[in-house]
């Protein structure tokens, strides 16, 4: 589920309006999705999960997306909210969408609207379910809420595909990196695991960081080949880590992404998490999402995004993260001077 903080309030007045607040709200656009958005609690927010195909749909699966969706909604008290679903299969969002109203009655949430859109044209849902009215054609390309958010650079993807895409490896930009790792001999080492070298090793990385950060100029090639290979120890990757903020989160989604772009797969998990935790501080959480199953790829079980997805899943606020604790308790003294 992507959950993303709500921004700057938009007032939407017709089902075209809240058409077009869904990809500025995500970032994307959605496509053979549900979109909740949430109002009336002291902290509204919206999120995004897949619907689910007509053909795999029944109670439990329908009971699912319930439990996503609403479960967040009602921990927060949401007061309303407004369905919209982005499918060209109308019964498929019919059926979710009967299930989801019986949900908030139950929870004392106020459906305020349900939308079907399928890019071309909408049908409105009534609260309990059922159809309003016809199809309405409609086009929300040159929409204000859109316009605006194109040239602030809120919505810089044309689908959640696309976004994902630009995790991937990139063999040009890390050719240079895969080069200084192989002469280095670093894919056949293992990285530090004596206490002094941890250290070490994580001052240079902290050092690294906040510097890339700061300037925003990427490492030479043979640093980011170091940097890559030392990030596979939690407490040298805990360092890089502890730099985040939710002041600068935004400079580290850029560095990160940099990073990982240039990151082969058995490296890969670590930048990753640390991208998706950025992405989350910045108030992304469809890239924070992305960068989950990027870094799942790579390693399935990497305790650090798994720790994200829980706390994307709860829709649990960025700013009650109060940051990493020192990455140097327990090592040895000395052992935290870069070189």
């Amino acid at each position: 589920m992507t959950t993303t903080p709500s921004r700057t309030p938009l007032t939407a007045r017709c089902s075209e309006d809240l058409i077009a607040l869904a990809p500025v709200v995500l970032g994307f656009w959605p496509e053979e999705s549900i979109v909740l958005l949430t109002f009336g609690a002291a902290r509204p927010f919206h999120a995004r999960v897949d619907l689910p195909p007509r053909e795999v749909q029944d109670k439990k699966v329908r009971g699912e997306v319930c439990r996503m969706l609403l479960g967040p909604a009602q921990r927060y008290g949401v007061r309303a909210v407004v369905l919209l679903y982005f499918t060209s299969d109308l019964l498929a969002a019919e059926a979710v969408h009967t299930t989801l109203a019986r949900g908030c009655r139950r929870a004392r949430i106020q459906v305020v609207s349900g939308v079907v859109a399928d890019g071309h044209a909408y049908v409105d849902l009534g609260a309990g379910g059922g159809r309003l009215g016809p199809p309405t054609p409609y086009d929300v390309t040159i929409h204000p809420f859109v316009l605006d958010a194109l040239v602030s650079g809120q919505l810089p993807h044309r689908s959640r595909d696309e976004m994902a895409a630009g995790l991937e490896l990139d063999p040009v930009l890390a050719a240079p990196v895969l080069a200084a790792l192989a002469d280095g001999g670093l894919l056949d080492t293992g990285p530090p695991a004596d206490g002094r070298a941890i250290g070490t090793q994580g001052a240079w990385v902290e050092q690294t960081v906040a510097r890339a950060v700061a300037t925003g100029e990427l490492p030479r090639p043979g640093e980011l080949a170091r940097l890559l290979w030392t990030l596979q120890v939690p407490l040298v990757r805990d360092a890089a880590w502890s730099l985040l903020d939710r002041a600068g989160a935004t400079a580290h989604v850029r560095f990160w992404t940099d990073v990982l772009r240039r990151a082969p797969d058995p490296v890969a998990a670590a930048p990753a998490a640390l991208l998706g935790w950025s992405a989350w501080q910045a108030g992304d959480g469809a890239l924070a999402w992305a960068a989950v199953d990027r870094c799942r790829r790579s390693e399935p079980a990497y305790p650090l995004a798994a720790d994200l997805a829980k706390l994307l899943e709860h829709a649990v606020p960025p700013e009650s993260w109060t940051g990493v604790p020192d990455w140097r308790i327990g090592l040895p003294r000395g052992g935290g001077d870069a070189h």
